[in-house]
């Protein structure tokens, strides 16, 4: 494989945005900072129109780069709202000469040098396993700010391994090939040969993205060269919408496409359909899948307890996983009763909406 300087790379970040006032100049500064030339990285924020100040701010944000020096950033109206039009118009709007297309949340921010590691450790993937990859994610870890303390308990929650610690929240380490890299630095001709993301899909549309492009020929990999830290949800509202979204968006996709069946997801409606033919038969039975199953959340959140040293998250954690499965499995049921033609909800860009 041919050797080649990161300069020489053209990379296009797009951001999905709506209403993100609180969050969207710490997410696109921490992109103005990248050590990588300027001339070679351009900002595509792509808005399913706004009624806050989130266009104002990178509008401002626009100025100050003009006047400095910077990447050029670029604001793409969305007309359909949603995450997978808005990732589609970007990639169409690209120049090109673009090589790269990294896929940012406006809810998350990296350090100055993620987009130049990202860049390297991509090649040398490459090179040392003498193929061409179509992606590689990178680790997810807690937001640096001032997070409440319900989004601590979501936050190590969704890293557990009984919540999503499987997927894109992992903690991982090293470099591997998988289906589920979360902020990926896609290649832009390995999106073009698969067409890009289906806007079928609300959520999930990363997971049969990667299902596409696996198939193509073009493997995805996720690295710990380098992390994002990304706001999660903060309040139990937020998390129960969470839950019951991806059950349903889940069950769209296993619709479409059975060999992304995860039976671990399927745990919990099992679980309770054994209880209640145990409760059916009589006698005290039925306690025990109960008592398995409480048994085996207090073990996670003792376990995030003694990795965290917060002693609230014995408790908090527990309920935090309770809620997921709970509204993960009412979601999948949902999902199995209608389609998307039915929703009246209206699922924005927020954030961790790729799988």
């Amino acid at each position: 494989m041919p050797e080649y300087s990161v300069r020489e790379a053209k990379v296009v970040t797009t951001i999905p945005s709506l209403n993100e006032e609180r969050s969207i100049e710490r997410s696109v500064r921490s992109l103005i900072a990248q050590d990588l030339s300027a001339s070679w990285h351009i900002i595509h924020v792509v808005d399913g129109g706004s009624t806050d100040r989130t266009l104002d701010i990178v509008k401002g944000l626009q100025h100050e780069v003009e006047k400095r020096g910077g990447p050029t950033i670029r604001i793409i109206n969305n007309y359909e709202r949603f995450s997978p039009q808005a990732r589609n118009l970007s990639l169409r709007a690209c120049p090109e000469d673009t090589e790269f297309i990294f896929e940012m949340s406006s809810h998350a921010w990296v350090p100055p040098d993620h987009l130049s590691r990202r860049i390297k450790d991509l090649r040398d993937i490459e090179a040392s396993e003498d193929i061409r990859v179509g992606s590689v994610g990178c680790r997810i870890i807690d937001a640096d700010d001032d997070v409440p303390l319900i989004g601590r308990w979501i936050e190590q929650a969704l890293a557990n391994p009984l919540g999503a610690g499987g997927g894109q929240f992992a903690r991982f380490s090293g470099r591997h090939p998988s289906m589920v890299p979360p902020f990926s630095l896609y290649r832009k001709e390995a999106l073009d040969a698969v067409g890009g993301w289906d806007p079928f899909y609300r959520t999930t549309q990363d997971s049969d993205l990667n299902l596409r492009l696996n198939r193509a020929g073009w493997p995805t990999w996720r690295s710990d060269v380098s992390y994002v830290h990304q706001v999660k949800r903060r309040n139990i509202g937020a998390w129960i919408k969470f839950g019951h979204r991806y059950g349903f968006w889940r069950m769209q996709h296993v619709k479409k496409e059975r060999s992304r069946i995860n039976p671990a997801e399927f745990a919990p409606l099992l679980g309770l359909t054994i209880t209640g033919l145990l409760a059916v038969m009589g006698g005290s039975f039925w306690l025990i899948p109960i008592a398995t199953y409480a048994s085996a959340l207090l073990l996670a959140g003792l376990g995030e307890t003694m990795r965290t040293k917060n002693p609230t998250h014995l408790i908090g954690v527990p309920m935090m996983l309770f809620l997921l499965h709970t509204t993960f499995t009412i979601g999948l049921l949902d999902g199995v009763r209608r389609g998307p033609r039915n929703l009246t909800e209206t699922n924005h860009h927020k954030t961790g909406e790729g799988e």
